[in-house]
């Protein structure tokens, strides 16, 4: 009888198993699409970079020249220039909106930024127009180009930005001109469906009349096909427009400048004015290119356009003018406009001439940092540094972290100082490691990450420790959806916090209790303030040195919650040393803040070495300076006199790095 049930148990435990594996056949087999991918790209990345990063010049000396253009009219004349344009196009009231609008952006303090977008937005635009429409009617003849680019057209506009901005990175670099690869292909979907259907929907009739009379099928194209789809077509350029604008946020994070960093730096420091100058410019923007846009695709005037506007004002006025004297006044017009813009331009460029025996001389070094305005303190104090020893430096790249790492490996930048040793270190790997990178000295020591709860709910409860939300009546306490769950505000989607926090919960046996909520901190730190002014209860992962520290306090507003044990993701193996600092385990590795370089940078300038060797900022000035910005000294430039202040109460200690670094270089 014993037996006889055994083998009954076994058979339907071997059925069940079976069962299983025929009701969910995906955990049997997964396609490896996601390592076919990174395969590919990275022997793309080793074999083809050079190829690609020469295709994108004609993207950069574009670029180049309009945003040289944009930057160095004074934004008077721009002004004046771009408002006879739209009404020249669009009639006086697009013109009277577009002063406004410009107006406005400029009294905001963001003409420059708008400039730099608006240069990138016209390049791409421009590109979107030489691939576009030449494509879209390359698909109105012929339907098996068509059939073959339709998939691929529903890709471009429906996959996330953000899937291929890393790709494009790693193959085009950072900045503006990866920038605006990104929002070419973003953009240019519709222009290529409307011209398709605009060319298409022209009369049969009208095709076979002008057949008829003799055309040949270019005479067809030109005179027939394109005139009678041009409403269409403008149509499709408006909408390659606007979307060129809604990139300016997205491509922000891969360096480029402009609106979109001014809303990325808002949302990094919960900065809601600078977020909502940097939104209300795109805004504007928009709105006027789009209205531009619309009228000049919408006008059936049969008013010719020597007619209309400034134009035709002046044809009116001055009939009796010659030519050749209304040719001489425009020369003289433009002369005019070259003598105001060449010597600003020249301004700009201006090189200050500096001792002969400064190691730096006629090398410029490119600084990075993350988007957190925090991060501008320390990189302003090393800039310095290095402009002391002789280096160009330009203004520091803005840049999310992955993305970062990847331009240093590639020579793009040449160093950041806000490297966390061990909070960073998949990056690092996935960037090259040691063959393409390299870590020096230690910038900042003691760097702390970790769970905070509110300290009201911490002593009403007696909460010490992240294992006590096992107790769905404590992990309930956090639940701010409603859903019986505590609430955990996590990081960024990507950042190495992210890995550690989805670790915890299941080394801690939390899955049943705690739901980590991901996505951009800012957002979601921002409302977890808001609930903790409404006197709710928050649990969070934060880190040091951070704003949120001059915030909320640790130990007058907040408690750090310890973990029950050490558990960290990988194969090794960690004891309660490695992730405990002043008899409080915290779960994370206590980090350094250190230099990463490129290596081949850091070979050819031993002066910088030796530098960044002996560079070192106390955690508690870093925290210092974090409570002025929250005390609302906000700013790029009071950041940057915060560094200033620093170094002089520092002068001595900052003498002797450059002093150290001078016998380097010798």
């Amino acid at each position: 009888m014993l037996i006889i049930t055994s083998i009954y148990s076994y058979l339907i435990a071997t059925n069940q198993t079976n069962l299983d594996s025929i009701l969910n056949p995906f955990e049997g087999y997964t396609i490896p699409l996601a390592d076919w991918v990174t395969s590919f790209i990275n022997f793309l990345v080793e074999n083809f970079r050079p190829v690609f990063q020469t295709i994108s010049f004609p993207i950069d000396w574009t670029l180049e020249k309009i945003q040289w253009i944009f930057l160095s009219i004074p934004p008077l004349i721009f002004l004046i220039v771009i408002a006879m344009i739209a009404w020249q196009l669009a009639g006086k009231k697009i013109g009277i909106y577009t002063t406004i609008a410009l107006t406005i952006i400029g009294f905001m303090g963001a003409w420059d930024q708008a400039m730099t977008s608006l240069s990138l937005i016209v390049t791409a635009v421009t590109f979107c127009l030489l691939l576009g429409i030449p494509i879209g009617i390359l698909c109105a003849n012929n339907k098996r180009v068509e059939k073959f680019l339709q998939p691929l057209l529903d890709a471009m506009q429906t996959l996330p930005t953000f899937v291929y901005l890393v790709p494009i990175v790693m193959l085009f670099g950072i900045g503006e001109v990866s920038g605006t690869i990104a929002t070419l292909i973003f953009a240019v979907p519709p222009l290529i469906r409307l011209t398709n259907l605009g060319i298409r929907n022209v009369s049969g009739e009208v095709v076979e009349a002008a057949y008829a009379f003799g055309s040949t099928p270019w005479q067809i194209l030109w005179e027939v096909q394109l005139p009678l789809a041009t409403p269409t077509i403008l149509a499709g350029i408006n909408q390659a427009i606007l979307l060129a604008l809604s990139m300016s946020v997205v491509t922000s994070m891969i360096g480029v400048e402009g609106l979109g960093l001014m809303v990325l730096r808002g949302l990094g420091q919960l900065n809601v004015g600078l977020a909502f100058v940097g939104g209300l410019s795109i805004v504007l923007i928009a709105v006027m290119l789009d209205r531009i846009t619309n009228v000049v695709g919408g006008k059936n005037s049969k008013i010719s356009w020597q007619d209309r506007g400034p134009i035709g004002l002046l044809n009116s006025q001055f009939k009796s003018i010659n030519k050749s004297i209304a040719i001489f006044l425009g020369f003289i017009l433009v002369l005019s406009i070259l003598g105001i813009i060449l010597p600003a331009q020249l301004t700009r460029n201006q090189v200050q001439i500096q001792s002969d025996n400064l190691p730096g001389i006629g090398k410029t070094v490119q600084s990075a940092r993350g988007s957190l305005l925090e991060e501008e303190f320390q990189t302003e104090i090393v800039n310095h540094a290095l402009r002391k020893l002789g280096y160009t430096v330009p203004e520091a790249t803005q840049i999310e972290y992955v993305t970062m790492h990847l331009a240093l490996s590639n020579g793009e930048l040449d160093y950041t100082p806000v490297h966390w040793e061990e909070g960073h270190q998949s990056f690092f790997e996935n960037s090259g490691g040691s063959e393409k990178l390299e870590k020096i000295g230690v910038i900042t020591p003691n760097l702390l990450q970790g769970y905070q709860i509110d300290k009201k709910t911490a002593d009403k409860y007696n909460i010490t420790n992240l294992g006590q939300l096992k107790d769905p009546k404590i992990a309930k306490i956090f639940d701010s959806d409603g859903d019986g769950k505590a609430n955990l505000v996590g990081c960024n989607s990507g950042w190495g916090c992210e890995f550690v926090l989805d670790h915890h919960i299941e080394a801690y046996g939390l899955e049943d209790t705690v739901e980590h909520d991901r996505g951009n901190y800012s957002a979601l730190i921002a409302d977890a303030l808001t609930r903790y002014q409404q006197g709710e209860s928050i649990l969070f992962y934060t880190w040091t040195p951070f704003w949120m520290a001059s915030v909320l306090k640790p130990d007058e507003d907040v408690v750090w919650l310890e973990v029950p044990f050490t558990s960290l993701p990988g194969d090794r193996e960690y004891t309660a040393e490695y992730t405990s600092i002043d008899g409080r385990n915290h779960g994370f590795a206590i980090d350094r803040m250190r230099f990463l370089v490129n290596k081949e940078f850091i070979e050819d300038n031993p002066a910088v070495r030796r530098l960044f060797e002996l560079i070192t900022i106390p955690i508690e000035d870093i925290n210092a300076q974090n409570q002025l910005i929250q005390n609302g000294e906000n700013s790029i430039e009071e950041v940057k006199s915060h560094a200033q202040d620093w170094i002089k109460k520092n002068q001595t200690t900052f003498d002797q790095w450059i002093a150290e670094a001078k016998k380097a270089a010798q």
